[in-house]
């Protein structure tokens, strides 16, 4: 088998670095920032490392790895930081020596009490380059989302707030280059304190979006009008956006409008367990979808993501057109003194509006958790089916990932894990099936 060239990380993260600059803002007493870190060796094998169906390649990779977490609670300056990188050398050269990393950060910081602030948040993933191929090393490319931008607030009375948003967005893809653009937002809001637990907003929002390329057939205005209702009780919250969003392209096709309606709860139901649903029913295209992952707990390659790794592949179609999106998700997390469990079903729908080749329903569940033998030993695992019909292309995937692990901790530094993970699709286009078996063994220096 040909090897698979790469480029390295490195020249691929301008806008990570732009972050990472930003950090250098925060203060530099030790009590202010809390830093955590990961050194680690992983050894894994795979008996399919190119997720095949036929001509299996056996495949062993060492990879030295780094994870990091940093925090920053200040009067003035918040920050949340997460992310790892990998060398992932090839032992048998199916594919090349490669670099991996993955981020996610979000910075606040008051310039001005109650008049100015100044926001910054970067991710970088990885994502499919073509989404109907199996996520193989050969088939993976860096994606990084850059948002930056002053807010400015007014007083119209003991319970009245004005702000103003003002935002750049880059977003950049390794391979696929008719994703990268560039937009600008504005957005308006009226706030109003109805109670001690309830507010009201009133949003107005214009997005300016420049694709790099083919920008003739993408490049297109957004108008966004819509009402939040939030709610925080002892043990409950809710987010509520309904309204109206209207898509004018710049060049070429007809203007599209549609209802927004966001939604998103939490409750408390013991001291021990949390359900949370959310529901969406909007435009939105892969960089907004990226945007709304940032800093979402549990994120599949980030330090606190399941202890088993990314039970699924990233299913995000990196291409530039815009689609009418529903979606539905459901998680219950249980909390004890020996068990942890997060059970998250959902669905996702996508309608694309220039090219429906990509039209799809998904749906299916996630299962993972951790049992803690005895101190300091735990017990890993996760299971994982997703379904996903196309709608224009005659085809149906059923993936499924189930996986067990161990994991000490033989001191306060020093840790290791074993785990092992099967993975198989089954496809209704030929030659699309795959079943892989890996087993991976690492140690890993704690700070």
């Amino acid at each position: 088998m040909s090897k698979h060239n790469r480029g390295t990380i490195a020249r691929h993260l301008p806008r990570t670095t732009l972050f990472c600059a930003l950090l250098s803002l925060l203060p530099q007493a030790a009590d202010a920032v809390e830093l955590d870190y990961q050194i680690g060796m992983r050894l894994m094998h795979s008996d399919n490392i190119s997720l095949v169906e036929d001509d299996k390649v056996d495949e062993t990779v060492l990879s030295p790895q780094l994870s990091f977490t940093l925090a920053h609670d200040g009067p003035s300056l918040q920050a949340s930081v997460r992310g790892d990188v990998q060398y992932l050398s090839y032992l048998d050269n199916t594919y090349d020596d490669d670099t991996r990393g993955q981020f996610d950060g979000q910075l606040d910081w008051m310039l001005i009490p109650d008049r100015l602030s100044l926001m910054a948040a970067d991710t970088l993933s990885q994502q499919s380059v073509s989404t109907l191929s199996a996520f193989n090393p050969g088939n993976q490319q860096q994606i990084n989302v850059f948002v930056a931008g002053p807010s400015f607030y007014a007083r119209f009375g003991e319970t009245t707030r004005g702000q103003l948003d003002v935002r750049y967005t880059n977003s950049y893809a390794e391979e696929t280059a008719g994703f990268n653009n560039d937009r600008y937002n504005v957005a308006a809001r009226l706030r109003r304190q109805l109670n001690e637990t309830d507010q009201l907003l009133f949003n107005v929002e214009t997005t300016k979006v420049e694709f790099d390329t083919l920008s003739e057939l993408y490049n297109y205005r957004r108008e966004d009008a819509y009402v939040t209702y939030r709610t925080q009780l002892s043990r409950v919250q809710l987010n509520v956006d309904a309204g109206y969003t209207r898509l004018k392209p710049q060049d070429i096709g007809k203007a599209e409008s549609s209802s927004l309606l966001r939604a998103s709860a939490n409750w408390q139901v013991t001291a021990s367990s949390l359900l949370s649903a959310s529901f969406r029913n909007e435009f939105a295209d892969a960089t907004q979808d990226l945007v709304v992952r940032i800093g979402t707990p549990g994120t599949p390659g980030t330090p606190d993501g399941p202890p088993n790794g990314n039970p699924d592949d990233p299913n995000l179609i990196v291409i530039p057109d815009t689609y009418k999106q529903k979606q539905l998700s459901v998680s219950y997390e249980y909390s004890g003194q020996r068990l942890r469990t997060e059970l998250a079903p959902y669905y996702h729908q996508l309608r694309y509006l220039r090219d429906p080749t990509f039209d799809a329903d998904s749906y299916g569940a996630r299962f993972n958790g951790s049992y803690e033998l005895r101190p300091q030993t735990f017990l890993t695992f996760v299971a994982a089916r997703e379904a996903r019909d196309f709608d224009n292309l005659a085809r149906k995937d059923r993936d499924t990932t189930v996986g067990v692990g161990l994991d000490k901790r033989f001191s306060r530094h020093w840790g290791g894990a074993l785990e092992y993970r099967h993975r198989k699709r089954n496809s209704s286009l030929a030659g699309q099936d795959y079943v892989e078996n890996m087993v991976q063994v690492s140690f890993s220096y704690f700070r």
